[in-house]
């Protein structure tokens, strides 16, 4: 039996190493990339400064995942506890913003409370129907106006009323109105919350150092880089690549986006509908200018930008996640700014980075001078799969048919579903896809979120 796993981020990686864990070695894993770690790599410039392809940190749901870290990396991680912020209005506010509106304006704090005090007097409603009513029924319509709608617009580029909610889980907390009286009364900050409370982060070499230290551990001769799929004959079961090389294959392991396997497939009921699926284009900037971390940034991981007038919907200061993220602490600190498109959208847009750094100022978060700042820039296609309304019915149509095909699409964007797209859900997609096809294991990761978000495995 031989099995062929196309890309090698950390589901193609997570796939190809369980195999080769079980002492199956009859595989091989091709990237177009002359890199492993997909949108989880990372890349030190020129200058000296490194940067991640997209912010990623490293938490668990998994105990093979804590067991595999740490044996990838030996010591090699940083622990943080997560410090989430909100910057709206000139002032940061504690994240989830909804336990923490005494930091709003109090004419804005009050709409919030009002809005809480509508909803607990309200008679019982039917469930909601989109994100947009999920909101409005868990939020109120305060915190659903200074909050809840413009981030969301902004990370989604899709208006929350296109999306379904199902996939909310443990990403988004709910409100607990008492809780928001008693800590607006006493002045209290309400932050421990959330499947990443705390998290771990690479020592050295950013988050693409632990894919680098996967690869390591293949097989010798089973990885391929710079080596495009550009075709798939699935009656012959061959795969052929960009260098004109071909693979046959009795399974095939793809965590390519969708849309594009279907294009390769070249089923026309399979390619319209899987072009029906949503996406988003993420444009990543970094930022580093010719000073230290300042003081009021120094305590936070990471910073919601809900306001419309800036064009990044999340900032976050990545020097202080580990220092050899730049050349010299003491003289440089850095920042990932994300910017998000739709997914159909030109990719050739103006450059980001001017409307960046104007943001940073006038938002009073980062007063960095354009003619001293070092700037990164990179733009990923795929950012974000979309949980539109339609989602998990065309994946119900697509997935199984390219199983038929003995195609095993995971991952990201190969399995679409946001709720289990973060490096450890990855990473398992893969594990437990390798799994059912060497002894018929079923999968969890994929077809239940719920399950494996509601606690450790």
């Amino acid at each position: 039996m031989r099995i062929v796993i196309i890309g090698a981020g950390p589901c193609g990686l997570g796939a190809a190493h369980r195999l080769a864990e079980k002492g199956f070695t009859d595989f091989a894993v091709y990237d177009r990339h002359p890199y492993v770690g997909g949108l989880a790599a990372s890349f030190r410039d020129g200058r000296g400064f490194l940067w991640d392809f997209a912010v990623h940190v490293a938490h668990s749901h998994y105990h093979y995942i804590d067991r595999l870290m740490e044996d990838l990396l030996p010591g090699g991680f940083y622990h943080h506890e997560r410090r989430s912020w909100v910057s709206e209005y000139r002032t940061f506010i504690p994240y989830p913003f909804q336990y923490n509106i005494r930091h709003l304006p109090p004419a804005y704090r009050d709409e919030c409370i009002e809005g809480l005090r509508e909803l607990a007097a309200a008679p019982a409603r039917p469930p909601p129907s989109n994100f947009e009513e999920w909101i409005l029924a868990g939020f109120g319509r305060g915190i659903a106006r200074h909050f809840m709608f413009p981030y969301n617009r902004k990370t989604w580029s899709i208006e929350p009323r296109l999306m379904g909610y199902q996939w909310i889980g443990d990403r988004v907390p709910t409100v607990d109105l008492a809780r928001v009286i008693r800590n607006v009364e006493q002045g209290l900050d309400d932050v421990s919350w959330g499947p990443n409370h705390t998290f771990q982060f690479p020592k050295q070499g950013g988050t693409g150092a632990i894919w680098k230290a996967l690869a390591a551990r293949l097989p010798s001769g089973s990885l391929h880089l710079s080596c495009a799929l550009t075709g798939l004959d699935t009656q012959k079961r061959e795969a052929r690549f960009a260098d004109g090389s071909r693979e046959t294959y009795d399974h095939l392991i793809s965590t390519i986006p969708i849309p594009r396997l279907a294009e390769l497939v070249g089923d026309e009921v399979m390619i319209r509908r899987a072009r029906q699926l949503r996406h988003t284009h993420v444009h990543v900037v970094g930022v580093a200018p010719s000073f230290p971390i300042p003081e009021p940034l120094r305590d936070k991981t990471w910073i919601y930008v809900p306001e419309e007038q800036h064009v990044f919907y999340r900032i976050t200061p990545f020097s202080t996640f580990s220092p050899d993220h730049v050349p010299d602490p003491a003289r440089h600190c850095s920042f990932l700014c994300e910017i998000s498109q739709p997914g159909d959208a030109p990719m050739d847009a103006p450059d980001p980075a001017p409307a960046t750094l104007r943001g940073l100022r006038e938002s009073g978060l980062v007063d960095a001078d354009p003619a001293t700042t070092h700037i990164f820039h990179r733009k990923e296609e795929f950012g974000y799969p979309v949980p539109t309304l339609d989602r998990d019915a065309i994946l119900g149509d697509v997935l199984p048919a390219l199983e038929k095909l003995n195609i095993y699409s995971r991952g990201r964007f190969g399995g679409w579903k946001y709720e289990v797209s973060n490096m450890d859900h990855s990473v398992m997609q893969g594990v437990e896809v390798a799994d059912r096809i060497l002894g018929g294991a079923d999968e969890i990761t994929l077809p239940q979120p719920n399950v494996v978000n509601a606690g450790k495995r």
